[in-house]
């Protein structure tokens, strides 16, 4: 399961607070999630600190926004090596 809780921060920035795994059906409503976002905010924030699991889904979802827009912080070190070598072990 995954846990979207969304803060404005005012202006054309949020902060999209993940907890829990993305992975399957969780990583298309996190896609869904985000480019409704961008259709409204010029720009997310995704806070991955509680994001335990990542599966191949949820790499090719995260790789595909545009990195112009969304900023991923907070991310394990296990996340951002499986994004840098595009989720293949």
């Amino acid at each position: 399961m995954l846990k979207i809780t969304k803060t404005d921060n005012g202006g054309s920035t949020v902060t999209l607070k993940l907890e829990g795994k993305i992975m399957n059906q969780w990583a298309a409503l996190l896609d869904g999630e985000c480019r409704a976002e961008l259709q409204r905010r010029k720009s997310i924030e995704l806070d991955c600190a509680g994001v335990d699991f990542l599966d191949q889904k949820g790499v090719e979802v995260l790789k595909n926004l545009p990195s112009t827009h969304v900023t991923l912080i907070g991310a394990p070190g296990y996340m951002t090596e499986l994004l840098q070598i595009g989720g293949q072990s």
